[in-house]
């Protein structure tokens, strides 16, 4: 997985971009996967289509109506499941694009706030996100000066919306070296080829050319949290997808998730999930 750097330059004609997209399955495999970023922030509305996102170290899979922010230089993609495609609209702006100084004004602090959470990721709940999505597909229709300001009350309204949910835990480190980066993305992309069946500490040390005690460290420097800690999250939202998708039976969905044992199944699910496997799946059918 390679992280590529994008320039986008400044239009002479609006403030801010918006456009529709349709993105198709692009990679046969997760090992072609590029990870992008570039110096504007982005608004993504899921139109239609479901697949899966990358944004710094968090994975999570997305479906039609899900909004997510992402901050200027932070590397993201998105993979479109196999035999489909996903309908976006996607929004680009920089930073000073109503004006230099224009977040720094005490009117828009919680505007400002906004912006410093989407170096993290940005993701709303769905009462929220349903809401959001209308007022951003009526975006496309607004001529000019109308169409700004719309815009400028949508980032108000996300500014103060209580429940947004943050995609990256913890405290960033906002400068990573290009080595770096291509080390990180070696490491995740192991863990989502192999978190289906065990994964030793050993093994994963070896792949990343590291001793284990090394590997730790690094691992929680860079990811925020533990390898084991991550590992869980990945399978646990895993079995997610395929409960939602599937007919398949709990003992079946932990199997196939990484897990040898039903109990400690069980036990990761409701740890990260908020509630039992057999809970998830009465609240979703």
């Amino acid at each position: 997985m390679k992280t590529l750097v994008e320039k986008l330059t400044k239009s002479k004609t609006r403030s801010f971009d918006i456009r529709e997209h349709t993105l198709f399955h692009e990679w046969q495999n997760e090992e072609e996967l590029s990870m992008r970023m570039h110096p504007v922030y982005e608004i993504v509305v899921i139109l239609d289509g479901r697949g899966k996102r990358f944004i710094r170290n968090h994975v999570e899979y997305f479906s039609k109506g899900d909004i997510f922010f992402i901050g200027p230089n932070v590397p993201h993609c998105v993979q479109v499941d196999p035999g489909k495609k996903v309908g976006a609209l996607v929004i680009h702006f920089f930073d000073d694009a109503f004006g230099k100084g224009f977040f720094d004004l005490p009117e828009n602090q919680a505007i400002k706030d906004l912006l410093e959470d989407s170096e993290n990721g940005i993701t709303f709940k769905t009462k929220t996100k349903n809401k959001l999505y209308l007022k951003f597909h009526q975006l496309l229709g607004l001529q000019s000066f109308e169409k700004m300001v719309t815009f400028l009350r949508l980032l108000n309204e996300m500014a103060h919306i209580p429940n947004r949910r943050l995609l990256v835990k913890g405290n960033l480190i906002k400068h990573v070296k290009q080595t770096d980066h291509e080390k990180i993305n070696r490491i995740h992309l192991f863990i989502l080829e192999k978190f289906q069946k065990h994964i030793s500490l050993e093994e994963i040390s070896i792949h990343a050319e590291m001793s284990p005690a090394t590997f730790c460290r690094y691992f929680k420097k860079h990811f925020r949290k533990t390898f084991t800690k991550f590992l869980n999250e990945i399978r646990v939202e895993h079995a997610c997808k395929v409960l939602r998708e599937t007919n398949k039976n709990i003992s079946e969905v932990a199997y196939s998730s990484g897990y040898n044992h039903l109990t400690h199944f069980n036990k990761q699910f409701k740890r990260i999930a908020g509630c039992s496997p057999r809970e998830y799946i009465r609240r979703i059918k």
